[in-house]
């Protein structure tokens, strides 16, 4: 195995933010994690029934020296760092296109700051502009991508993984498991006719865990997507002055043998259950993330033992849509939706914090064109419109109807384009 290239060191920076209400994001450049590596060029030898697939991913740090501003339901300088912030950058190939995914430890990233992202990537990769996919985990306790040298250096690194991961592509199949966790709960409670931010356990959430390796001939694996619906939030508020990846970091530092990225689902009214005595929730502490990680990091597993093989088709495509703003009467919000399929796998992309029913609403319908497939629906990717609600929860109000700039009307407009641009990857 070759060492790993010798990042540059971090620089504290100030991120400039525009006006985002309570959100807005930024990371930082530093060492590259190793990776596990082809012993010896045995891809060449063994051959896959087309068509053939070929996948590389490389993880790097992008941890920010403190003192610096993270953000998420609340902003708030963070005097240390509690663990790393990483990107991902998983490449695969199939014998006429390429698609590249960027899972990064941000609560989410600009439509500006994804653009300039995905041209980096796609020059590095050699993939397609429209196929490049920037996902943020929408960690909670973490900087925002802005216009800085900090920033810059953390782009610059996320272009060199795409580099390596493309230039270090093994032949592969590709596994697909299903599990289940018990760590997360529908976050909106009507009290009294008003909609609190208080446990919910009859309210609607998506327990299950995907999880897809790209696995070699010999067995090892390249790479390993995650995909849960959980905002990563058990560090949470002022009282928590620390960088942190929350619980997908736990889950990464305990998945070993392969760069793990991971995937937050419609998680825009689902949150970690962490609650005090009288049931309200509260800021979770080290061990509440311990607990967290690993149980997501035991389901991935699960479901990859249990998973099922397949190859098949790679493809990719994109839209643009104008979803109606609340205010100004007649304002619209531009957003990028992306779709991509690998067999009977459709990841669909979303450009904010869609509900939970809108996740399922979306599996639904991409179901009924096509009966077969696993649909994964992705939030926080390829830039950030805002909170994606329901007509049922915008009649409720609450804190995410209040915030969010998109009607209810713009959601089912999102919701059935995404539909369609997944079911057009046929």
């Amino acid at each position: 195995m070759s060492a790993p290239p010798v990042r540059p060191p971090c620089h504290a920076v100030t991120v400039s933010r525009s006006p985002w209400l309570l959100l807005a994001f930024a990371v930082a450049a530093c060492e590259a994690e190793p990776r596990a590596r082809d012993a010896g060029g045995e891809d060449a030898a063994v051959s896959i029934d087309p068509p053939a697939l070929r996948a590389g991913a490389v993880t790097v740090d992008i941890t920010p020296e403190p003192p610096v501003r993270i953000v998420g339901f609340g902003e708030r300088t963070a005097t240390r760092v509690r663990d790393p912030l990483a990107a991902t950058v998983l490449v695969v190939r199939s014998a006429d296109t390429a698609v590249a995914v960027v899972a990064i430890d941000l609560p989410g990233i600009f439509a500006w700051r994804a653009s300039q992202l995905r041209s980096r990537v796609a020059t590095a990769a050699a993939v397609p502009y429209e196929h490049v996919i920037v996902a943020a985990s929408h960690t909670h306790s973490a900087p925002m991508l802005g216009d800085d040298p900090w920033s810059e250096a953390a782009a610059a690194a996320v272009e060199r993984a795409a580099r390596e991961a493309a230039a270090d592509l093994a032949l592969v199949r590709v596994r697909f498991g299903e599990d289940r966790q018990g760590f997360c709960v529908n976050r909106r409670r009507l009290v009294d006719g008003v909609v609190q931010a208080r446990p919910n356990p009859e309210g609607p959430d998506d327990p299950r865990v995907r999880a897809l390796a790209f696995e070699r001939p010999d067995g090892s694996t390249v790479a390993v997507v995650a995909h849960a619906t959980c905002h990563p939030n058990v560090l949470l508020g002022v009282d928590s002055p620390r960088v942190s990846a929350d619980y997908p970091g736990e889950a990464r530092r305990r998945f070993a043998r392969a760069p793990l990225l991971f995937l937050n689902g419609a998680s825009g009214d689902v949150r970690p259950l962490v609650v005090d005595d009288d049931g309200a929730f509260r800021l979770g502490t080290d061990a509440d993330l311990a607990r967290i990680g690993a149980a997501l990091h035991d389901a991935v597993e699960r479901a990859l033992a249990n998973g099922t093989p397949f190859d098949g088709p790679l493809d990719a495509d994109r839209t643009l849509v104008a979803l109606p703003r609340r205010a100004p009467e007649g304002a619209t919000l531009d957003a990028e939706l992306s779709a991509v399929r690998l067999g009977d796998l459709r990841l669909v992309t979303v450009p904010g914090e869609p509900f939970v029913e809108v996740g399922l609403a979306v599996e639904a319908g991409l179901r009924e064109r096509i009966p077969d497939a696993h649909v994964i629906v992705t939030g926080t990717a390829n830039g950030y419109v805002d909170y994606l609600v329901t007509p049922s929860a915008e009649r409720l109000g609450g804190y995410e109807v209040e915030r969010s700039r998109v009607t209810a009307v713009g959601t089912a407009h999102l919701q059935d384009e995404l539909v369609s641009l997944g079911a057009s990857l046929r």
